[in-house]
């Protein structure tokens, strides 16, 4: 579970799978789920939200361009209404709206209608998609499965 009210969750690489995400009420609204910071375009960071969860009492962003290279990547994630139509706020890299990648593929839920986002929203291919969704993605270099087993 993450709880939060604005940028919930902040900078790196990270697939996050199966969390539910809650907001919180805020004087800052709408608030923020994400504000990634990738710095370039060969920066590989970026975040993957896989069969999530987000619900909470107030308007939300799914996210904002802390840098001008920004990836967020909303999987098969359940939305609540709580999501403003417009989806994200390009913050303080306006001018930059072709170089963020902010995307949503197989959402649910009635926060997920994307006809309301913002035009710049990337519409990603599925072999584009699949190299984001599949674990590979933070493990390039078997970090993961060299880990020792939990008890």
């Amino acid at each position: 579970m993450i709880y939060g009210s604005i940028c919930c969750v902040g900078s790196n690489c990270c697939v996050t799978q199966r969390c539910k995400i809650s907001t919180v009420k805020s004087l800052q609204k709408p608030g923020y789920v994400t504000a990634q910071g990738r710095k370039s375009a060969s920066d590989n960071s970026g975040f993957v939200f896989k069969w999530c969860t987000i619900s909470g009492p107030q308007a939300t962003y799914l996210g904002r361009a802390w840098r001008h290279y920004s990836r967020v990547i909303f999987y098969q994630t359940f939305m609540s209404a709580i999501i403003v139509p417009e989806g994200w706020y390009i913050w303080f890299s306006k001018g930059y709206e072709g170089v963020v990648t902010f995307a949503e593929s197989g959402c649910t839920g009635p926060g997920s209608d994307i006809s309301g986002r913002v035009r710049w929203e990337k519409q990603l291919s599925d072999d584009e998609l699949k190299q984001f969704i599949d674990i590979s993605y933070i493990d390039g270099e078997g970090w993961l499965e060299a880990q020792p087993l939990l008890d």
